[in-house]
C-alpha cells in the first residue's frame, strides 16, 4: 500500500504492514491507531487492523527528498 496516494484515514490489516507502520509512528513520520493484539475465542492472537490518520510534515519531507531527519 503506498500511503502517499491513498485517501486518509484508510486501514490496514497486514500485520507485516502493520509492524512497518509502527515504526514509521515511532520515527515521525506518520499518525496511526494501532489496536493492541488481543487473544480471540478460539486463543489465537488476533491484530485488528491499524487506522493511518494522517502523513506528518516529516514525512511528506522524507518522501520528497527521499531522506529521513534525525530527530535528536
Amino acid at each position: 500500500m503506498e500511503l502517499s496516494q491513498t485517501q486518509r484515514p484508510c486501514t490496514q490489516a497486514d500485520p507485516a504492514l502493520i509492524d512497518r507502520m509502527r515504526l514509521l509512528d515511532a520515527a515521525g513520520l506518520i499518525k496511526v491507531i494501532i489496536p493492541p493484539a488481543h487473544v480471540d475465542c478460539d486463543d489465537c492472537l488476533r491484530q485488528d487492523p491499524a487506522t493511518v490518520l494522517e502523513i506528518t510534515p516529516r514525512g511528506w519531507e522524507a518522501l520528497r527528498t527521499k531522506v529521513i531527519a534525525d530527530a535528536s
